[in-house]
């Protein structure tokens, strides 16, 4: 019986070795969108980042990485309600509550003991049209063993079919073009 308890427990644990390390999404998460307009420059923040991450360890670089994020429409908020409540609009956010990234793929390009570079792949959703998108994520270790993930990707918002918002009779047009910058703090998930 020791035996098979013991055989029971070592495959249990290359199992978990081979899965990679389990994150989630923490406090301290920030989401960044930026773009432009016939008046002015614009910004959108929020700091509601929800999701899970597996990723390779550098224990197991060759660990199968995935990830689901998910980001509120609601939760990004501008200096301007007028700003917030056309962004929301023009996201459907009514029927597409959620902009939503799975990643596929992560190929690591650099690692040190506290910090790593990885080249992934995914799809993005946002207003219920989906997209390949291709992105650098840089992570970092914090002293507390959490984990910050940065990185950027420019956004054609007429590429997930969503028509740039206007106001004051169209005489204020948003450029297609946007660059999300996201700041999530992922801790090992038990």
């Amino acid at each position: 019986m020791k035996r098979y308890v013991m055989t029971a427990t070592l495959i249990l644990a290359a199992a978990a070795v081979a899965m990679g390390d389990r994150y989630a999404g923490a406090t301290g998460s920030q989401v960044t969108v930026e773009g432009t307009s016939t008046l002015h420059e614009w910004t959108m923040q929020g700091s509601t980042i929800q999701g899970e991450i597996t990723a390779p360890t550098p224990d197991n670089w060759n660990a199968p990485a995935n990830a689901v994020v998910t980001i509120p429409v609601t939760s990004l908020k501008s200096e301007h309600r007028k700003m917030d409540k056309l962004m929301a609009e023009a996201l459907k956010a009514a029927r597409y509550p959620d902009i939503r990234f799975e990643m596929i793929e992560a190929t690591p390009r650099s690692a040190t003991a506290s910090s790593f570079l990885l080249e992934t792949k995914g799809r993005l959703t946002i207003a219920g049209v989906t997209r390949d998108l291709a992105m650098d994520v840089q992570g970092t270790r914090t002293p507390d063993g959490r984990y910050l993930l940065t990185g950027q990707a420019p956004i054609r918002m007429t590429a997930f079919g969503i028509k740039p918002p206007t106001a004051m009779l169209n005489t204020i047009k948003t450029g297609d073009d946007v660059k999300v910058t996201f700041r999530w703090v992922v801790a090992h998930a038990n």
